[in-house]
């Protein structure tokens, strides 16, 4: 397997921050988001950018630490009650997101352009968020039978 790519956007990287006068990396950033592709980024969820691919999977990441990844190929039935919460039905796990200002959110599922959904503490979004920012306050996964 050929990582030429991969280094070869390293090394851009490292010239950018040279130039711009910041440190030179000794190690290849650890990639939280996406690896280097183009991203918006909301502390609940981030979406790729239109000129990219869709996301092969969606990663789920809870408050404790956790995270599942579900294939969005599985991912057959998707309901959205804005006073309730998103339900999605990947097949064998019924996924449930509930917060608010969800829509944006669920338009994002809907083009499979979300690659990461994240659950936030109360407290947190209360203190981070504002009034018209999504927040995820529970995910949910159940194992369908």
């Amino acid at each position: 397997m050929n990582n030429d790519g991969y280094a070869g956007k390293f090394q851009h990287q490292r010239r950018i921050d040279e130039l711009r006068g910041g440190s030179d990396h000794a190690e290849p950033p650890i990639a939280e988001e996406l690896d280097g592709e183009d991203t918006t980024h909301d502390d609940a969820f981030t979406v790729l950018s239109a000129d990219r691919h869709q996301k092969i999977m969606l990663e789920l990441r809870f408050k404790n630490g956790n995270a599942k990844a579900l294939a969005y190929s599985y991912l057959v039935a998707m309901d959205f009650n804005p006073s309730e919460a998103i339900k999605m039905d990947f097949g064998g796990h019924e996924v449930t997101i509930s917060g608010r200002k969800l829509e944006p959110l669920f338009a994002g599922l809907v083009a499979q352009r979300v690659a990461i959904i994240r659950e936030m503490d109360r407290l947190h979004a209360e203190a981070t968020a504002s009034k018209d920012d999504t927040v995820v306050s529970s995910i949910q996964v159940v194992e369908s039978k």
